[in-house]
């Protein structure tokens, strides 16, 4: 099924439209009706009333009005102010290096759009969320500081040089996002990790690439002396249900999960969603303790909010991942250059998340029975 969806420009009034209509057609059937009665006036052979020279004179009156007609009622381009282009581009680098000397045609064409619209408010330069997206793994653009950009970005943007650079979510993730629902809770659809078609799909975050962001930054290690770690990001909560382990050992189990003040379909709610494309959306702490407690393998002994740490872990992986020249070829020469670029982007993107709290991670200690 092909879903097209419009959309009218942010600043569009019914109202203000109408009222310009209105008068430009009042004033339109003024000058058509007096234009229209000179000219039978002067083709009328026997009409003397008017001679040549006075009739001449009124059409010259009537080019004049419809002349300041025209330059009143019809609006003009506005002009583009180079000095304030500059700005707006300084300002979009702050947040944004292109990897050549040449910005890409689209990001010259927002700084047009921002430089000639934002006089006497500030310019806000809006970046749709795919775009650069996708501009980041083809290496067409970098964030200069991954995390701390992208958590600004989310919320309300980067202030610089008097500019705004913020992002705006495409209907293509909100779409997206209303069918992960749909397939999740439809059991007709079956497993998400074979069928789901997203930007993301090659960097799915799947216990293996966890156990190496643990390497990558060990402060995200789980305590010492446990034998089992059950990670829910890329699993759903039945899995509980299927461990067995021996009686009294306990086990490791990590989560994240949505913060309570994030409402469905609310615009954060989409942003969140972003690093979970290819495993699931996230959970609701409560849901996690009725999983727990209707599961009588396991008791719960703690539980632990560790998303500092976590945070923190995510952004030196991120950082690692980057600089590390043996781990970035690893990573390249497993998934290719998109892919690391991916995944890099996509480590920053959750950690930007847990860091404003909209994302919480949390550790709990379980206890077979």
């Amino acid at each position: 099924m092909l879903v097209k969806i419009f959309s009218f420009p942010c600043l569009w009034s019914f109202h203000d439209l109408y009222v310009w209509l209105q008068q430009a057609f009042s004033l339109y059937t003024v000058i058509h009706d007096w234009v229209i009665h000179i000219f039978i006036k002067l083709i009328d052979p026997h009409n003397n009333a008017y001679g040549y020279p006075w009739s001449l004179l009124q059409i010259i009156l009537v080019l004049i009005l419809a002349t300041c007609f025209l330059r009143t009622f019809i609006p003009r381009p506005p002009k583009e102010n180079s000095h304030h282009a500059r700005t707006v581009i300084q300002a979009l680098q702050t947040v944004l290096v292109p990897t050549c000397s040449l910005w890409p045609t689209r990001y010259i064409r927002l700084v047009k759009r921002a430089s000639t619209h934002g006089h006497g408010s500030a310019s806000k330069i809006v970046i749709p969320l795919s775009m650069l997206l996708q501009d980041v793994r083809d290496g067409l653009m970098e964030l200069r500081d991954p995390v701390c950009d992208l958590e600004d970005l989310m919320d309300g943007g980067v202030s610089a040089y008097g500019c705004y650079v913020c992002l705006r979510i495409d209907w293509k993730w909100r779409v997206h996002w209303l069918d992960r629902v749909v397939r999740i809770y439809d059991p007709l659809q079956g497993d998400l990790s074979g069928n789901t078609k997203s930007w993301a799909a090659d960097s799915s975050y799947l216990l293996a690439d966890m156990q190496r962001v643990r390497r990558l930054a060990p402060g995200a290690s789980p305590s010492p002396g446990l034998q089992s770690i059950i990670n829910l990001d890329n699993k759903p909560l039945s899995h509980l249900a299927t461990i067995q382990l021996p009686r009294g050992c306990r086990a490791t189990l990590e989560f994240t999960s949505l913060s309570s003040s994030i409402s469905v379909l609310s615009t954060t709610h989409t942003l969140c969603m972003m690093p979970f494309l290819t495993r699931r959306l996230p959970y609701r702490l409560s849901d996690v303790f009725a999983a727990v407690s209707n599961t009588r393998n396991f008791k719960l002994t703690s539980l632990s909010n560790t998303s500092e740490t976590y945070a923190n872990s995510l952004a030196a992986a991120s950082t690692k991942l980057t600089d590390d020249p043996v781990v970035r070829k690893q990573y390249v020469d497993e998934v290719g250059i998109k892919g690391w670029r991916e995944r890099r982007l996509m480590i920053a993107f959750e950690a930007a998340l847990v860091r404003k709290g909209w994302l919480e991670h949390w550790e709990a200690i379980l206890v077979a029975r």
